[in-house]
């Protein structure tokens, strides 16, 4: 299986002082794991949390948004049928 490095830490906005998940405590302090590729996704996903990729040379490679910016499509409006 392939190994993930990650950095890792609660996220500010959440205002929680501490968060598990896979097993794992974390904190506002950012936290260096080391997980499948199955966890990472995992934490990855997940919004309680802020997760950075570390490249092979220590360097941060990128930070996952916890908000996705990516634009959803509008809710359709539907008109409640009246008897």
């Amino acid at each position: 299986m392939t190994q993930r490095t990650l950095q890792i830490r609660v996220n500010p906005r959440s205002g929680a002082p501490r968060f598990y998940r896979c097993g794992l405590e974390f904190t506002g302090e950012w936290r260096e794991v080391e997980v499948d590729a199955a966890t990472a996704a995992r934490l990855e996903a997940e919004q309680m949390l802020e997760v950075r990729q570390e490249s092979g040379d220590g360097d941060q490679e990128s930070e996952k948004p916890v908000d996705d910016p990516t634009p959803k499509p509008a809710a359709k409006k539907t008109k409640a049928k009246t008897k």
